[in-house]
């Protein structure tokens, strides 16, 4: 479910750091929230000098104000603290590998009911709801 658009600059980020900033992201997102590797999606949108993008429900549009942007979406049900410190961890490893000033990105990660979301073709349950099974397999990477 956690899907990460990562608004940036055409043809600012090769694909070779772009497979490493996904990673990153994955790594953060997991390491913290501790949900399953395969539930978290990264797509780079290339954006044009102050275009906007819609958001995810099409009602809107995301107005970044800095050169480089990540729109988070994940399952609602964690405190705002635990979002606040998995969007700081994200664009600390965006700046790490880029080199960008963190003066150049800023993001949000808003929030939706678990029941709005289906992986595997099952609905997902709320944060901390999750079987074990889910877990067995998977390792956050170091």
């Amino acid at each position: 479910m956690p899907f990460y658009r990562c608004l940036i600059p055409k043809d600012s980020i090769s694909y070779e750091k772009r497979s490493e900033i996904a990673t990153a992201i994955t790594d953060v997102h997991c390491g913290i929230s501790a949900a399953p590797r395969n539930f978290v999606h990264v797509a780079f949108i290339e954006t044009e000098e102050g275009e906007s993008v819609p958001n995810l429900y099409g009602t809107a549009t995301i107005e970044p104000g800095t050169r480089y942007f990540i729109a988070g979406g994940n399952r609602a049900g964690r405190p705002p603290e635990v979002r606040e410190t998995i969007l700081n961890g994200i664009i600390d490893k965006f700046c790490d590998i880029t080199s960008i000033s963190h003066n150049e990105i800023s993001g949000i990660i808003t929030e939706g009911p678990a029941s709005w979301t289906m992986e595997d073709g099952q609905i997902l349950p709320e944060p901390g709801e999750e079987p074990a099974e889910w877990y067995a397999h998977d390792a956050v990477a170091d």
